[in-house]
Formats: structure tokens, C-alpha cells, sequence
């Protein structure tokens, strides 16, 4: 039997036709991918996906931003981001090498069919409550103790073949004890005007970000003023709409530059840079370094994903 369960050693944020973005390894087959990314390679830009996640930090440390906060691990520690939650990950200043193991899957991995009782009953109360963004899962309890040792079995059952009932079975355990620490916690309410906001304006950059934008369609995009845009940005993602789109620009270059072969004159084009001086310039100031030399640096290190066995 083929195993599904694959490993993805880095994430890459792509861009659905319905603005969400994809994660690599999500098959219909098999809802589910574990992800490991190493910080000192990666780090994960503002997104937000369908599937919840789950994470558990092997080394280091790591800060993930949220539209109202920041929160930080540790390694050993843990966290459940919930569906759609806006956010953007990073090793946390002056921390050493950090790498991160994530298990991501459609809520009907463990519901099953539409309007089951594990659906109703488990699933939806949690993913369709807003106010529920990230669950910080630290070791101070039994219940968060049990669901840190499960995740590093679930990592371990990724190495093996044909483990795919045990990673389901596994995760119906973890998500018993989620709801138990979901109940034991106040809840915390969430901007979700901005966030809404902010996700349609950012959704519109990723579609849009090959051409040239301006701040007026950026708002239009979220029936807002560009003066309500710019705040919006500088209140959630803290820069401005401008930073946002040259750094996305910027992200899909180094994509580009590493996994295909086409000339640096034709990927600056692509990623929306009026000429390739300007790419060349900007790519320099923000990156340290020339788009060649970042290609050669790292054409080494493409993103394949694996099959144990």
C-alpha cells in the first residue's frame, strides 16, 4: 500500500481561487500533511488556511503574530491555531537554530461526513467560534502534557508506512484533550471586523500582486477608505500596505528563484518590479544580498517532499 502521510520540509503560501491559501501535501485522499521547516531557512509570512494546525517546536524558538498578539515558544512547547487564523511565523529574536513540526488537516479528517456527530458535536464548535485563534499548549497541565507527547508519536508515525488510521485515531485523542483545555480557559475576543478587513485586503495583494496596485484598489478591494486602510494595516500586521506588497513581492521572487529556472530579468517582471534594475535594487536592500547570489545559495536546498518506507 502507497503511503499519504509525507513529510513537506519547508511551506510555501499559495494562493487559491477562493483566497485562501493552499498547503502543500493536502490530498482529498488523505487530509492530512506534517510539515517541518527549519527558521533558519523559512520563515511564514502573513496567511491563513482552511485546515487547522497543530505544532509542536523541536529546537529553539519561535514567535507567531496574530492580529491582536504576539505569543512565543519554546522547545518542547506547542500550539492549535484554528481555522482561517490570520498569522505569520518567525524565530524569535537572538534564538538559535529553529525548526518546527506542524500537522495540518481539514476538520473532516476527524468529522467525517457532512453533519455527523463528530462534526457537530466536536468539530464545528470549535472551528466555527472565532474567538478561538491560538491555543498555547506549554506543559502546565496534564491535559497539555498528553496532547505534546501525542504529537511527537504523530511526528514519529509520519517516518512509517501505512500509519493513517493511527494518525486519525491519534489526533481524535488529541482533540478530546484540546476541547478539555478549550473549556478549562476564559474566553478572549477577537477583532474580527479587522481581521476580515485585513484578510480581503491581503487576499487582494496575492491575486494582484504581478501587476501594478495602488493603495486606492487595495482598499476599494474591502469597501473601505485608504486612510481606514492604512490604519487597518498599521493596526494588525504593523506595516504599511506598500511594505506588505514589496515583501510578498519579494517572497514569491525567492520562490521563483530557487525552484525554477527562469532568468532573473523574467522573475522580477513576474513578481511585479517595473525593470530588472529596480528588482536588483530593492532585492539587495532587502534581502542583503543580489538575486543571483540568493540563487546560488539556495537552488541546493528545493523544497521535495518525501515518502518514508
Amino acid at each position: 500500500m502507497k503511503p499519504h502521510s509525507r513529510i513537506f520540509h519547508t511551506e510555501h503560501i499559495q494562493v487559491q481561487a477562493n483566497q485562501r491559501e493552499s498547503v502543500g501535501g493536502i490530498t482529498t485522499e488523505f487530509p492530512y500533511v506534517m510539515h517541518d521547516s527549519d527558521f533558519d531557512r523559512v520563515s511564514i509570512p502573513w496567511h491563513w488556511h482552511e485546515e487547522v494546525e497543530f505544532g509542536y517546536i523541536r529546537e529553539g524558538e519561535l514567535e507567531i503574530v496574530t492580529i491582536d498578539r504576539r505569543y512565543q515558544f519554546s522547545a518542547g512547547q506547542g500550539y492549535f491555531m484554528n481555522s482561517n487564523v490570520l498569522s505569520s511565523m518567525h524565530k524569535s529574536a537572538g534564538a538559535g537554530k529553529t525548526r518546527l513540526q506542524t500537522h495540518i488537516f481539514y476538520p473532516v479528517f476527524l468529522g467525517g461526513h457532512f453533519q455527523s456527530i463528530f462534526e457537530t458535536k466536536y468539530i464545528n464548535p470549535v472551528i466555527h467560534n472565532k474567538n478561538i485563534e491560538i491555543i498555547e499548549l506549554k506543559g502546565e497541565n496534564s491535559a497539555q502534557k498528553q496532547i505534546l507527547g501525542k504529537l511527537k508519536a504523530a511526528a514519529r508515525l509520519q517516518e512509517q508506512t501505512d500509519t493513517e488510521f493511527q494518525t486519525r485515531n491519534l489526533f481524535s485523542e488529541i482533540w478530546l484533550l484540546l476541547l478539555n483545555e478549550i473549556r478549562s480557559r476564559p474566553v478572549q475576543q477577537v477583532n474580527l471586523r479587522n481581521q476580515d478587513r485585513i484578510q480581503t485586503m491581503l487576499a487582494f495583494i496575492h491575486q494582484n500582486f504581478a501587476e501594478k496596485i495602488t493603495l486606492d484598489e487595495i482598499a476599494a478591494s474591502a469597501a473601505v477608505s485608504s486612510r481606514e486602510c492604512l490604519r487597518c494595516f498599521r493596526n494588525t500586521i504593523r506595516k504599511s500596505p506598500a511594505e506588505y506588497l514589496t515583501e510578498y513581492r519579494l517572497d514569491m521572487a525567492k520562490k521563483l528563484l530557487v525552484e525554477t529556472e527562469m532568468s532573473i530579468t523574467e522573475i522580477g517582471l513576474q513578481c511585479g518590479f517595473s525593470s530588472n534594475a529596480y528588482f536588483g535594487k530593492i532585492f539587495r536592500e532587502k534581502c542583503g544580498e543580489a538575486p543571483s547570489k540568493y540563487r546560488e545559495q539556495n537552488a541546493s536546498h528545493l523544497d521535495k517532499p518525501h515518502t518514508s518506507g
